[in-house]
């Protein structure tokens, strides 16, 4: 076809094509300037021969952006060590599971139970109204809240090559989010104000905890998803005569330090998120989300429950312990008085319940002080959340989670 200009018109992209090769072959024309420079004595100095001088030095100016650029990790960052911190990280679960958490933190369990005063303030019953909000809560997380975004990718064991097409929904994360932050919420409406007020909420708030266990630096770093601090440190009564404990079991050829990897740029002391300053700095409970896509073993297995469980034990820990070095120092062994903390992990779904009493951070061997667990496990909250003909539909509500929630919050 003959390149005219209404075809130029046409498509854009010829006429550009065709202005780019007239351009590329223009001849520079010689319009006798330098000649009559040089009758009038004025010197005249080739342009290429100007650039190849390097341009003078300057100064350079430090430009503030957005972030400080980190550090190269080498022998030089100032928080390089020559001996390894063996660290468990937020995202990542112990191989054996509870029992490994019992060897680390040299803890006793009493399984399926909980202080006394939390199971009579777990007893009393709630308002036909709070329940309802409850049920609303769960529908929100799972059903009504807008986001959209691609969902993990759907696997059949008898088809691994299959690809079933990408789901969009609401992320595990999102729901966990909503969900404990309404509990919560409700919780707050449903109590005095001379409760509500003697108490503050965080959100996503950094702990760290390093310790020696035999010979081996050990950290844990750990991420509190909703930190409920307060005005006095928490106290239970705890009856240990009446309850029945798992002794520290034995792991035997497996080592207590096993899937925690050796890292060599650490801080050699622990942190405890808020200041001694603050009159609520005082732990109360801290909730725990377990988050399918961002919780894993360090091999890249399933996550077991025995996993999810010890878990709850090792985060417990770190904020304790953490607060415990605050009060006391870095060099404190056995504490002068035990330390509690309540804690609550979930899925969204099921809810594990925890006390812990910190009582000696001497975590050598078996004997001698121990800390101890109390824990009630998989309560379920729900069965099922989901649309049902167009209708959403919330299957096997369970009062009795709420119940706790609102003990552990009025303990």
């Amino acid at each position: 076809m003959k390149l005219t200009k209404v075809l130029c018109r046409q498509h854009i992209d010829f006429m550009f094509k065709r202005h780019w090769i007239i351009q590329g072959k223009r001849v520079p024309i010689n319009l006798g300037i330098e000649q009559y420079l040089k009758e009038k004595g004025i010197p005249v100095q080739d342009a290429l021969e100007f650039v190849k001088e390097e341009p003078p030095q300057r100064e350079k100016v430090k430009i503030i952006g957005p972030y400080e650029m980190p550090l190269p990790l080498d022998e030089n960052h100032p928080n390089y060590k020559e001996r390894p911190c063996l660290t468990l990280k937020h995202t990542n679960v112990l191989l054996e599971g509870i029992s490994q958490a019992q060897v680390l933190t040299k803890s006793i369990i009493s399984e399926d139970k909980l202080p006394h005063r939390i199971e009579e303030l777990a007893e009393l019953p709630a308002p036909k109204s709070v329940h309802e909000g409850v049920k609303k809560a769960i529908l929100n997380a799972n059903i009504f809240d807008c986001e959209q975004k691609k969902l993990p990718k759907i696997k059949d064991p008898e088809r691994p090559a299959y690809n079933f097409p990408r789901i969009l929904g609401i992320t595990d994360k999102r729901k966990n989010e909503i969900l404990t932050n309404k509990l919560l919420h409700i919780i707050e409406k449903s109590n005095d104000s001379e409760v509500t007020l003697s108490k503050y909420v965080v959100n996503d708030i950094e702990a760290s905890c390093v310790f020696d266990k035999d010979g081996d630096l050990i950290q844990f770093q750990d991420v509190s998803n909703i930190l409920v601090t307060s005005n006095k440190p928490l106290k239970h009564e705890l009856n240990e005569a009446d309850a029945s404990y798992i002794d520290i079991p034995d792991l035997y050829p497996v080592k207590h330090t096993v899937t925690l990897p050796p890292e060599h740029f650490y801080n050699e002391s622990s942190f405890y998120p808020i200041q001694r300053s603050v009159p609520m700095k005082h732990p109360h409970t801290t909730w725990l989300h377990f988050n399918k896509t961002e919780i894993s073993n360090i091999f890249e297995t399933p996550v077991t429950p025995s996993q999810i469980l010890g878990r709850s034990l090792t985060h417990a820990f770190t904020i304790a312990s953490s607060y415990a070095k605050q009060l006391y120092g870095e060099d404190v062994k056995d504490l002068p008085d035990p330390v509690h903390i309540n804690c609550i992990q979930t899925d969204g779904q099921r809810f594990h319940f925890g006390v812990f009493e910190l009582n000696t951070l001497n975590v050598d061997g078996t004997d001698g002080t121990k800390n101890v667990w109390y824990s009630k496990n998989n309560m379920k909250l729900y069965d099922s959340s989901r649309y049902l003909d167009g209708a959403p539909v919330l299957e096997n509500y369970n009062p009795k989670v709420y119940g706790y929630i609102n003990a552990f919050y009025n303990c």
